[in-house]
């Protein structure tokens, strides 16, 4: 004879539900409202200006790496070749330390609805 557990041992269990809405639901929730993380995404509409702000959104701040997603292959040729080394300097100049040490680009969606 089986035993059927108790219905709280079930995560909804008549509806199929993603592993990541479980995970993120169970792990601790990152405070990305953080006061450091604040203060990069200020400095970097600073010091990059309106028109590639608006073509780059910063998603990630983790162990000194700045993850930035860009909206094309062009954006991100020009910010690392070109831009990258004074990017990161002003930076950590306006957070008073050597916070930031490097700066990763990736494409993808910047905004969501947006294809």
């Amino acid at each position: 004879m089986k035993e059927e557990l108790p219905e709280r041992y079930f995560y909804q269990k008549r509806k199929i539900v993603k592993i990541g809405q479980i995970l993120k639901n169970i792990l601790p929730k990152k405070n990305i409202e953080d006061k450091t993380y604040q203060q990069v995404k200020n400095a970097w509409r600073h010091i990059v200006g309106e028109e590639v702000c608006k073509d780059t959104k910063i998603v990630g701040l983790k162990s000194g790496i700045l993850f930035v997603h860009a909206e094309s292959t062009t954006v991100i040729h020009h910010l690392t070749n070109f831009e990258k080394h004074a990017i990161i300097e002003g930076i950590n100049n306006i957070l008073g330390t050597k916070y930031i040490e490097d700066i990763r680009f990736k494409t993808g969606i910047l905004y969501e609805g947006r294809k």
